[in-house]
């Protein structure tokens, strides 16, 4: 009888293992990329290492991993063999713009982990987030590290500009695969990645069966934000001349409009160190066209340096050094130059349109928007000491992050001469002690995203009864938004707080360090329920002002 009960439960605990093994799906190794408009697609490639008929289930609500309750369902529209891997790809279409997705993919043998992506914002008042660079080969360690603070920084894409591993062969790609899966953010959102090929990339062909890119030439170009942003990836490893030089010139003037221009490639034109080649070729077929239809960044790696320029153009005339002449006015600044995790090299060519140079381990932060753009550079170490920013304040500094401070400053601004004047209490504050170039600070007049803390509700306190009058806002009937204005007199902690009419704190968004001066947030409440609110906003835990709004 103990031998038959012994038995049984062999049995039940031989069943409950194999189910249990049956629920984990076998798709893996997974990345975000685009072929086309970023604000209303998306595509997600993973490496399908066994199972049958995968299917890709995804919705705008968070099911978990309930697939049976997402609403759209698609199945794989390219399926690839390449770098001893099985990669599928699903490209998604017409989904809306600035809006998260969730998704799993499941197979006969599972579900995979639920996990997330968001379209881009497609008018240019929205701000962007970007992270870029290049080189991630042999220096696991730095690479890793690399890719946790994409995962903290939650950016709206990552720019790398080539040379993703050494030798190119499958496992260092895996290898490579899995270590981007450090990038996925805690709540599982997949950042998208705009590639470029570099010179330990064999082929083209790596580049498409990996990433799916439309180009099989591995030029291409995308727009984000409607008119704010055009971004360019060139190929270094083909004839920059030619088709190459013609396609871009030709869409470097259908998309005059666009308020700001990027490019990135793999070897820099002049890198900054003197054991790499100066690019004459580039400089002919690529710089030329910068400066003639106002590219205002390139997007340099290869040297495994660390630079940043002064704005500067093609130029024999006298002060002109290697080619290039400093002119903020027209100029273009080269950012730069590798960095991911391959062998560092000595910055040891510096010209006299350097801004500055280093040897590091790093990548650039870029922020985005239609007055200015602001790029940091990011010592990639210790990553583990760096706090996890959340969606409504990804452009603040998080605590541990360690941010370059060369002699010319750790910020380069460069401001939009042409844009509309901002609101009047959204007026940036010059900063006149900078050395020509135009600079401003971190004047963030972004949309405001209000989600959820898990907290319990708070009451309003004393001090939040305080202060100025209350004064009353109507909320948008359309959009369903509102406009808070507040001013700061000295660099602050700001939060801003919706309390519903049971004294109740119904949702917090908090922003860090910002810039003395006036502000404009705009505040969803599309999710928030029908009632009346009060919005108190602080500064370093002081109130500065509350806001009346009721929601029919």
């Amino acid at each position: 009888m103990q031998f038959k009960t012994i038995k049984y439960i062999s049995v039940f605990l031989l069943i409950m293992m194999f189910g249990t093994i049956a629920l984990q799906a076998k798709s893996v190794r997974f990345r975000a990329m685009w072929r086309s408009n970023p604000s209303t697609s998306m595509v997600i490639g993973w490496d399908q290492v066994s199972g049958n008929n995968p299917v890709l289930y995804f919705g705008t609500e968070d099911r978990g991993k309930n697939y049976q309750a997402y609403p759209s369902q698609q199945r794989p529209d390219n399926i690839m063999q390449g770098k001893g891997m099985n990669n599928h790809f699903v490209r998604l279409e017409n989904l809306t713009p600035n809006t998260t997705y969730f998704f799993v993919v499941v197979d006969n043998e599972g579900v995979s982990r639920r996990m997330s992506f968001k379209t881009t914002p497609d008018n240019p008042l929205q701000r962007l987030s970007v992270i870029a660079g290049g080189d991630s080969r042999n220096n696991r360690e730095a690479r890793i590290n690399a890719n946790k603070l994409v995962s903290k920084l939650r950016p709206d894409f990552i720019l790398f500009s080539g040379d993703f591993t050494t030798d190119d062969n499958a496992t260092q790609w895996k290898k490579w695969f899995d270590d981007w899966q450090l990038t996925i953010g805690s709540d599982g959102r997949l950042f998208p990645v705009v590639v470029a090929r570099g010179n330990h990339e064999a082929s083209n062909s790596t580049m498409v069966a990996l990433f799916d890119i439309k180009s099989e030439s591995v030029y291409y170009g995308l727009s984000f934000g409607g008119d704010l942003l055009r971004v360019y990836t060139l190929n270094t490893m083909v004839p920059p001349g030619g088709k190459q030089k013609i396609w871009l010139e030709s869409d470097l003037k259908s998309n005059r409009s666009k308020i700001w221009k990027i490019a990135q490639y793999h070897q820099a034109i002049k890198p900054h160190t003197d054991s790499k080649p100066e690019l004459t070729e580039l400089m002919i077929n690529w710089a030329t066209l910068f400066h003639k239809y106002r590219v205002n960044i390139a997007l340099e790696s290869d040297a495994h340096v660390v630079k940043w320029t002064w704005p500067v153009r093609p130029s024999r005339e006298s002060g002109s050094e290697e080619g290039f002449i400093r002119d903020d006015e027209r100029g273009t600044v080269y950012l730069g130059e590798g960095g991911w995790g391959a062998p560092l090299r000595v910055n040891n060519d510096d010209k006299s349109w350097t801004r500055n140079s280093g040897s590091f381990n790093q990548f650039k932060w870029i922020f985005i928007d239609q007055y200015h753009i602001e790029v940091r550079t990011i010592h990639i170490n210790e990553a583990d000491k760096v706090t996890e920013v959340r969606d409504y304040n990804r452009f603040a500094v998080p605590r541990g992050l360690k941010v370059w401070s060369p002699s010319n400053g750790d910020v380069l601004t460069i401001v939009n001469r042409n844009a509309p004047p901002p609101p009047p209490e959204t007026e940036a504050i010059s900063n006149t002690d900078q050395d020509q170039q135009p600079y401003q600070p971190d004047v963030d007049a972004d949309q405001v995203e209000i989600i959820y803390d898990p907290e319990p509700p708070v009451e309003e306190s004393a001090d939040d009864k305080k202060g100025p009058p209350v004064k009353w806002l109507k909320i948008d009937p359309v959009k369903k938004t509102v406009r808070v204005r507040y001013s700061l007199k000295a660099i602050s902690k700001v939060d801003i707080i919706i309390i519903n009419n049971k004294l109740q704190e119904v949702t917090r968004a908090t922003l860090n360090e910002q810039q003395p001066g006036p502000y404009v947030k705009t505040l969803d409440f599309n999710k928030i329920k029908p009632g009346g609110y009060l919005i108190v906003i602080k500064a370093n835990g002081k109130v500065r002002q509350r806001y009346r709004v009721k929601k029919g």
